[in-house]
Formats: structure tokens, sequence, C-alpha cells
């Protein structure tokens, strides 16, 4: 059985919005167009009127041909950020406008933190493998969702993780150098906390996976968890107050902030 491609529906419909534009603003056909582009008027139609997703090799045609940069392969780039997780799109569009985001993790640096060398050493160890250009687009995609850490009203940021997170190698110690780096750096943002569960803390409540909750208004938020198959968004009001609680939890066992910072700069001198 063939597996369906997941793709941004959003930015599938904008791809072909933005070309009906650049075409009717020229006054041509659809088989005018494709004529200019080295496709069938049908194949254009069928992107158009959202029957088919654009490629990558058709998006480099467009640019190509209508001397627009990277603009179209930018645009299909974002029609392929979340890889199989269906909810992911609906995540991002949520995260980039939470007014307070509160990620824990029992394995891995959060996304919002991960450097680029170590993103794309778990995104080639997923299963099934990916082929290199899936592994590029997914990876430039997480580091994108990253510029709201720098926009100029950052979202509360508070990120939990367990210890086991801070001697898992992922990469190379070069990598793991780099990370820590990153997150040291990262706590002199003033609106974000990075705590850590201490192994002899014992067992604790969300030991069983990661998961995040969104504000998006002072009365509206969501949760999202999610496992190696799927994700799931959450907004019953007792999941996401349960939820909420849990991570108050989490950050009340952990070490505090001043001494995790300084547990994590000990762990990169470990590393040197």
């Amino acid at each position: 059985m063939t597996k369906k491609k997941v793709v941004n529906e959003a930015a599938v419909s904008l791809f072909a919005r933005e070309m009906f534009l650049k075409r009717s603003s020229s006054g041509l056909s659809q088989k005018e167009f494709g004529g200019i582009i080295g496709v069938s008027g049908q194949q254009v139609g069928a992107i158009e009127r959202l029957e088919r997703p654009p490629t990558r090799q058709f998006a480099e045609l467009l640019d190509g041909k209508l001397g627009t940069g990277d603009y179209f392969q930018e645009l299909w780039s974002s029609t392929k950020l979340l890889g199989h997780r269906r909810s992911l799109p609906k995540y991002i569009d949520l995260e980039s406008k939470a007014v307070s985001i509160s990620h824990f993790h029992p394995q891995l640096v959060p996304a919002l933190l991960q450097t680029e060398d170590y993103a794309q050493a778990i995104l080639r160890a997923g299963f099934p493998p990916k082929p290199h250009y899936e592994v590029a687009e997914l990876l430039d995609a997480r580091m994108r969702r990253q510029e709201l850490l720098d926009r100029s009203d950052p979202p509360l940021m508070r990120f939990v993780i367990d210890e086991a997170v801070l001697w898992r190698s992922v990469g190379s110690d070069g990598t793991m150098r780099a990370q820590w780096a990153k997150i040291l750096e990262r706590l002199d943002h003033p609106f974000m906390t990075f705590q850590v569960i201490p192994y002899d803390q014992g067992a604790y409540s969300a030991m069983e996976g990661g998961f995040t909750v969104l504000a998006l208004s002072a009365v509206d938020s969501v949760l999202y968890s999610e496992n190696a198959q799927t994700g799931q968004i959450y907004n019953d009001p007792q999941v996401v107050a349960d939820a909420t609680g849990r991570f108050n939890s989490l950050m009340a066992v952990a070490l505090s902030p001043s001494a995790s910072k300084s547990y994590l700069f000990d762990r990169r001198k470990e590393i040197e």
C-alpha cells in the first residue's frame, strides 16, 4: 500500500493562488502558461484547482522560466514542512501565535532549541529512513520555527528536560558542545527558562513522553503530544488543565533555573 504524502494544505493553497495571480496578471490561459514553463495546461489547471500538489520540479520550473528567484521553491518547501504528522501543520501555526510555550521532553533537546547539526542527526535517525532532500526540507522547516525566539514580541518560553537528555550523545562531541553552547546563550533571553529534572528525583509525572502546552491567550490554551507515528492537539479544557498542572509539577521537582544553568555549563565543560 502506497503511503499517502502529507502536505500543508494551507501552503498548497497559497502556492496555487500565487501561481494563478502570476498567470492571470500576464493575461495567459492555462495552456499558454504551461507552454512557457514546459508543462501541460492540464497540469497547471490541476494545481490551481488544488487537485494535485505542486512538486519540487514544478516550483523550479516556475522560478527558472518566470525569473522569480527562489520564490516558488520557498513556497513549495512550506508545503512539505511537516513530515508524516498530520497534526503538525496546525501545531506550528498555533506555536507561532502562542503567548507562552511550556515544553517538556524526557529524551531530546526541544526542537526550538536544537542546533542544525543536532536536529539533522535526529532527523537522519528516523525510521523509515528519509531521502536526503526530505531531511533537508524538514531541517529547514525546524530551523525556521526558531525565528519566533528572536521576535520583538516573543512568547514566554519554559522548557523542562530530563537529565538523560544531557548525557545522550547525538552526533559528535562537537555537535553536543555546540548544542549546549546554544542553550546557554539562549538562557540570557529574558523570556525563557530552562530546567533539568535530575536522576536522583526518581519517578515523576510525564516520564512516558514529551508534551507541550501552548497558551494562545489568557483564557485559551491547547495541549500537543506526539509519539513516533503521530501527534495530537487537544483543546478540551480539562485535558489542558491537567497537562498544565503536570507541567507545573515538573518544574517543582526540577532543579532551579540557575542550578540547571550551572549543571549544563559543567556538562559542556566535560566534553571539551
